[in-house]
């Protein structure tokens, strides 16, 4: 949520109201209603300073004038999302943002028809269910942020927006609470169809590229969730057809390279082919072109090389990768990962990870030979 959003003053005092100043007299002018506006203006300068603190006392004393004022509901959550991120308590964080749902509730209560007020309070739901919270409360807040967007598009079913979060909720939260990769795999094919609809009403590349980006991620997820041979290969081959379409949008996206190059693997771990690998390596190579500190595409590079027999090149990869690692994410995962498991044998890769033999309880994958030409 950013600190910059600020709701402008739509509801002002009429041409009568008296002009407030510093002397006694003039606010005795000032009926509450008027009162309220000169608090809710003094919010917005604030916020506009980043004072949020002294922002949202001003719209709680706005409040008091004018009960109906739903616009410094919003921006009273808006500052109080800001002070909770501000936090380094997570108590204190968890209390700012369920204080901001709120006043978010209370908004949309006096002004039903504001979509803005219906997805700051799903990305304010959002950050509630990120926090270390039980379980059951994680999973209502997702779900409440999804019903929020769908407010949203039912108040403005031209936005790209409002599809674009409701797809990512279910791709990056939901997801994660489906029973078994059947229902995962449903959950993703309807963030995908969402993400589609967010990329047929965007208007800006700025818009077109991450809608297209997380349509194609969508599609990959439910690739791997797939049984069916035939459908994953659809799904993969479509989501590399978003995949540049995103890039055609958005040129310089070191994340999206960072998806199509390992959206490549997958279709050559399917297909065996070796244009495949390389293609994936191509991409990969772009980003990190683009982006050299990020670890995430070294790894998936690496990846390529073991799945092409390229050991060499493979630890290498691996290597730079582990440099930049600085939570062990990588680490951790590449003495289990299935596709380095030709490397295992590797004194190289031995030397890594400090040991001389494969990573117990690691059974290799099947790894049948690759081929130029499609089988």
């Amino acid at each position: 949520m950013a600190g910059g959003l600020i709701l402008a003053g739509s509801v002002r005092a009429g041409p009568d109201a008296a002009t407030p100043t510093n002397s006694p007299s003039s606010k005795q002018t000032l009926t509450a209603e008027q009162q309220g506006q000169v608090e809710f203006d003094r919010g917005i300068s604030l916020m506009r300073d980043r004072k949020y603190t002294g922002a949202a006392e001003a719209f709680q004393r706005a409040i008091s004038g004018n009960p109906n004022l739903a616009e410094a509901y919003n921006n009273w959550g808006i500052c109080l999302v800001q002070l909770g991120k501000q936090s380094s308590n997570q108590q204190q964080e968890l209390q700012q943002f369920q204080a901001a749902s709120e006043k978010f509730d209370k908004a949309a209560g006096l002004k039903p028809s504001e979509k803005i007020t219906y997805m700051l309070w799903s990305e304010t739901l959002v950050l509630i269910g990120d926090l270390p919270v039980d379980n059951h409360v994680r999973l209502a807040c997702y779900q409440g942020a999804v019903e929020k967007c769908r407010k949203a598009v039912e108040l403005d079913a031209v936005d790209w927006e409002p599809y674009n979060k409701w797809a990512a909720i279910l791709s990056t939260k939901l997801v994660d609470f489906a029973v078994d990769d059947k229902a995962r795999l449903q959950v993703s094919k309807e963030a995908a169809g969402l993400f589609g609809k967010a990329a047929d009403r965007a208007r800006f590349s700025s818009e077109l590229g991450p809608a297209y980006a997380n349509w194609a991620s969508a599609l990959v997820r439910a690739a791997k969730l797939t049984t069916d041979v035939e459908e994953k290969r659809s799904l993969l081959h479509e989501a590399l057809d978003k995949f540049d379409l995103s890039t055609r949008a958005v040129a310089n996206s070191s994340t999206t390279y960072a998806m199509w190059g390992s959206a490549y693997l997958e279709l050559g771990k399917l297909t065996r082919m070796r244009s495949d690998f390389r293609e994936g390596i191509d991409k990969l190579t772009v980003s990190i072109s683009l982006d050299p500190k990020s670890p995430a595409p070294l790894y998936n590079l690496a990846c390529a090389y073991a799945l092409m027999d390229d050991g060499v090149l493979a630890v290498q990869t691996l290597k730079q990768c582990l440099d930049l690692d600085a939570n062990n994410t990588y680490r951790i995962l590449a003495p289990r990962d299935p596709d380095l498991a030709s490397l295992h044998s590797d004194p190289g890769f031995q030397d890594l990870f400090g040991g001389s033999s494969r990573p117990a309880g690691v059974v290799p994958a099947y790894n049948p030979p690759l081929s130029d030409r499609p089988r």
